[in-house]
């Protein structure tokens, strides 16, 4: 840790020592405190008056965004350079939402790729483009996971207007796949297989199940070839398979993918308008965060409330409570993105870190959740942060009711509620949260509350010298699992791992 900024975290702590200790009413809001605490970009708010901080703590945050040159770490990150050391890769999905970068070659190449998947998309939604049958495509059938799934089923439930019906199988469980298929008439289904290493177990499994349906159901061994679109990073598997092909850069991270042709369910879900208004809107937050200095900057001072909690407040529970309907999946997929990019140990330095990375990130769709958890929330013993997500627009009465609860909740969350009479309904308080309020609920607003996120994710990355934009943790899983599978289906074959071996041992007769 460089001096400077060993000085600035000594001196969060000695404020954090302060803070932990404070009632929720020591905290007097005035209405400048207010203003200070609040910044709006385009339709978008922050407001962050309900933390466990004050003007020092603010001052000090920034200070340290300064002294890491987040900022300029942002700037060379969009402009396309090496950020993804692990890997010698850049992060280019700023760029896919024409945010251009300094590599002229690689914005040519995104614009003509963008170009041929909108053209594809077109044809599938006119008619042009049809199957096996001759007919034109009344559903579409997605096979992905992680990456290629969260953030398209999110959108495509939020923003979804146009004819066609999209279908996810992610879990490659035999119920699963049952319930993707039993109402789909291949004759009209376009099949989408989606990963971005062609190689992702429970996505080849799904694809081979497929394959097998359409040939079944048609008794055609070439009928599911025209009904057939592959997107991924590995040209050289798909070169030799059928079907139309998509490729996503090798420098876009799935979970980053969405705006890619990763996200062609999307765009045949929601149509060219809109995919357009969410690319723009990714877009605008993007200049947003790559321009504005750290106190107004919307994107740096979520992740700096971010650490603040983590590190000096000690919280390692953060849940995201969606007062939006249509951002009902919206958890799930940050629970994605942020866990992740961030659940890591060692620095890009190849040190182990001397503090926390990211918190547990939950949640869901409210008002459910005030029926669910919110009793953990008010009266639990355990520190959290929050995220409440909500929307200024209403159309009806019950719109009005859900802002107003998001606000009940928000503000009981951190004064609480003392009631010497019934001790039993105390609430303690003194939970950090953050507001985040749309203007409008469309596709605009989603793309940029999307945006905020996935650069939240890479300011906590540059803050805590972790790489964001890999996720080796998750592969060594993949290695195991495939020797363990291989012992369960055929049982000679022996585990190198003593213990192991012997678990499955005792699993095999159990099997039916």
């Amino acid at each position: 840790m460089a001096p400077d900024v060993a000085r600035i975290w000594r001196r969060l702590e000695e404020l954090a020592s302060d803070h932990r200790s404070q009632t929720p009413d020591s905290y007097v809001l005035q209405p400048d405190v207010l203003r200070d605490r609040t910044l709006s970009v385009d339709g978008l708010m922050l407001d962050w008056s309900l933390q466990r901080l004050d003007h020092d703590v603010i001052e000090s945050l920034i200070e340290l965004s300064d002294a890491i040159d987040l900022q300029k770490r942002l700037q060379r990150q969009f402009a396309g350079e090496i950020v993804n050391p692990t890997e010698q890769r850049a992060a280019l999905h700023t760029a896919i939402r024409d945010t251009p970068t300094s590599r002229r070659t690689v914005n040519d190449q995104l614009r003509i790729s963008r170009a041929e998947l909108r053209l594809f998309a077109a044809n599938v939604l006119s008619g042009r483009t049809t199957g096996y049958s001759g007919g034109a495509f009344t559903d579409v059938l997605h096979l992905g996971i992680g990456g290629s799934h969260l953030g398209q089923e999110l959108l495509c439930d939020a923003l979804g207007n146009t004819r066609l019906n999209i279908h996810f199988l992610s879990n490659s469980q035999s119920k699963h796949i049952q319930n993707a298929l039993v109402a789909l008439n291949p004759a009209k289904t376009l099949v989408i297989v989606a990963s971005k290493s062609f190689t992702t177990p429970e996505t080849q499994q799904n694809f081979q199940h497929v394959s097998n349906w359409f040939a079944e159901r048609t008794g055609r061994l070439d009928a599911l070839s025209s009904n057939l679109v592959l997107i991924s990073s590995n040209e050289s598997v798909l070169a030799g398979l059928p079907g139309k092909h998509f490729i996503v850069p090798e420098e876009v991270g799935g979970r980053y993918s969405v705006w890619s042709a990763m996200g062609l369910p999307v765009l045949l879900r929601i149509g060219p308008e809109q995919f357009e208004q969410l690319l723009e809107g990714a877009n605008l937050m993007d200049q947003h965060v790559v321009a504005a200095p750290s106190s107004v900057n919307a994107a740096i001072m979520l992740a700096l409330l971010a650490l603040w909690n983590t590190n000096f407040l000690a919280t390692t529970s953060h849940t995201v409570l969606s007062y939006v309907a249509a951002l009902r999946w919206l958890p799930g997929y940050l629970q994605q993105l942020e866990m992740e990019s961030l659940g890591k140990s060692v620095t890009v330095d190849g040190e182990a870190v001397s503090h926390h990375t990211t918190s547990v990130i939950w949640g869901g769709e409210e008002t459910d959740g005030q029926h669910a958890w919110h009793q953990w929330l008010h009266q639990g013993t355990h520190s959290y942060s929050a995220d409440f997500i909500a929307s200024a627009e209403h159309k009806t009465l019950a719109d009005v009711w859900t802002l107003a609860n998001s606000l009940a909740q928000h503000h009981v969350t951190f004064f609480g509620h003392q009631d010497s009479a019934d001790p039993e309904k105390n609430i303690r308080g003194g939970h950090g949260s953050t507001l985040i309020l749309l203007d409008r609920v469309n596709a605009k607003a989603i793309g940029m509350l999307l945006a905020l996120y996935e650069h939240k994710v890479a300011c906590l990355g540059y803050l805590w010298n972790i790489n964001p934009f890999d996720q080796w943790g998750v592969e060594r899983g993949k290695v195991m699992a495939d020797e363990i599978n291989k012992a369960l289906v055929e049982p000679n074959h022996t585990l190198s791992n003593t213990l192991l071996n012997e678990r499955v041992r005792k699993i095999l007769p159990r099997q039916k």
